[in-house]
C-alpha cells in the first residue's frame, strides 16, 4: 500500500509538472527542488556548451550508505521542443526512497539545437552517469529508462539502436547500454507518421522528404530478436501519437520473434491516460522495477 501510494503521489505531481511545461514555448523557468528528508541531490552537467540546462543530468539516492544500487533514468516528454528535466524530479525522489538511484536527463530541444541532436545527447547522459560509479552508489549494470511521448521515443532509441549509432564523442570508453525500458505513448514510426499525417514540426524540409532519415530516428527500424526487455504502454485513443505507433511496433516484433516484449493497451485511453488510470498503471510500473 506504501508503495501504490508513493507512485501515485509522484504521478499526480509529474502531471502537473507537465501540464505546466507544455503551457510553455521551449524550456520553463528553473524550479527548486523539495528534496525530501534522507535524499541526497544534486544536478552535474555531462557536456559543456551554450546551453547548460540542457545538458543537466539530476541524480537522487537515499543517503543510507549503501551501494550498487539500481537505477531508473527518467526522460521527460514535450514533443521534443518544450518541457525541462525538473518535471521528473519527483518521480526521481520516490524511486530513491525505494532503494533505487533516481536519475533525470535533459537534452537539447530542437530550439536549441536540430532534431536528432537529442538522439546523441541522451545516449552520451547514459555514458556520463557511468562514469560517476565511483562517486555515486550505482550499479551500472542495473540501469533502466522509463520515458514519457518524446522521451518514449528518446528511451527506445538509448535502448534499441546499435552502440556507434547517434554516438558523439564524449565518454567513449562507457557505453549506452541500458537493461530495461518502460515507454509510455511512444512515437515509433515516422515514415508512417510523415505519409499519414504530413511533415513534422521538429523535421527539417528536406528531412520531411527524406523516408531514409524518417527511418534513421524511428525505434521500429531497430526492433531485434535479442533485444532488452521493453514495457509498452499506449492508449487506443491517442490522437498526439496515434496507435499505429505502438501496433506497428508490436507487429514488428513479433515478425522477428522478439520474446521479452510487452505490450498494454488502455482502451480509450488518450495522451494523457497515464494520469487517469493509476491503478492500471502501477503493476506495469511494478513489474519494471523487478526487471532492472
Amino acid at each position: 500500500m506504501a508503495f501504490k501510494r508513493i507512485y501515485i503521489s509522484f504521478l499526480l505531481a509529474f502531471f502537473v509538472q507537465l501540464s505546466f511545461a507544455q503551457k510553455q514555448q521551449g524550456r520553463p523557468a528553473p524550479k527548486e527542488a523539495n528534496v525530501p528528508e534522507g535524499i541526497h541531490y544534486e544536478v552535474k552537467h555531462y557536456r559543456e556548451g551554450a546551453h547548460p540546462r540542457a545538458s543537466e543530468l539530476s541524480i537522487a539516492y537515499k543517503d543510507d550508505g549503501k551501494r550498487n544500487k539500481p537505477v531508473v533514468v527518467f526522460i521527460h516528454g514535450g514533443g521534443w521542443a518544450n518541457g525541462d528535466n525538473d518535471q521528473v524530479v519527483w518521480q526521481m525522489f520516490k524511486v530513491a526512497q525505494q532503494g533505487f538511484v533516481g536519475v533525470g536527463i535533459s537534452y537539447r530541444l530542437i530550439s536549441e539545437a536540430a532534431f536528432p541532436t537529442c538522439i546523441y545527447d541522451v545516449k552520451e547522459a547514459i555514458r556520463y552517469l557511468k562514469t560517476l560509479q565511483s562517486e555515486i552508489p550505482i550499479d551500472t549494470e542495473r540501469i533502466g529508462v522509463w520515458g514519457y511521448s518524446a522521451g518514449a521515443h528518446l528511451a527506445l532509441m538509448i535502448g534499441l539502436t546499435p552502440e556507434d549509432a547517434f554516438k558523439s564523442d564524449a565518454y567513449s570508453e562507457y557505453d549506452s547500454a541500458v537493461k530495461a525500458l518502460m515507454v509510455v505513448a511512444a512515437p515509433t514510426d515516422f515514415v508512417t507518421r510523415v505519409q499519414t499525417e504530413g511533415d513534422m514540426r521538429i523535421f527539417s524540409k528536406s528531412q520531411n522528404k527524406d523516408k531514409k532519415f524518417q527511418e534513421e530516428v524511428a525505434p521500429l527500424s531497430y526492433i531485434h530478436k535479442e533485444q532488452l526487455p521493453i514495457y509498452m504502454l499506449h492508449g487506443t485513443a491517442d490522437g498526439l501519437v496515434k496507435p499505429y505507433h505502438y501496433q506497428n511496433f508490436e507487429q514488428q516484433c513479433k515478425k522477428e520473434g522478439v520474446s521479452n516484449f510487452k505490450l498494454f493497451e488502455f482502451e480509450d485511453g488518450g495522451h494523457m491516460f497515464l494520469f487517469k488510470r493509476q491503478k492500471e498503471v502501477l503493476p506495469v510500473f511494478k513489474e519494471f522495477l523487478k526487471s532492472i
